[in-house]
């Protein structure tokens, strides 16, 4: 399975971040990288009041999972 993460910062308050993960489980790493901007423009649009600062792909590890 493909994780995409995406951390975002509230444009009134860039102290004020989180990181959203979403697992990708119908795409390779590599069809995740070519979508990216697809992923982060429709997060984007639905969080109006939040700026994306990083977004990346990766191979999703159960271990780095929050328990």
């Amino acid at each position: 399975m493909i994780e995409f993460v995406l951390i975002a910062c509230l444009a009134g308050d860039p102290g004020d971040c989180r990181t959203e993960e979403r697992l990708l489980t119908d795409l390779s790493l590599l069809q995740c990288m070519t979508s990216a901007q697809f992923l982060v423009a429709d997060w984007a649009n639905t969080h109006p009041d939040w700026i994306v600062q990083r977004h990346f792909c990766r191979v999703f590890d159960p271990k780095r999972a929050d328990a």
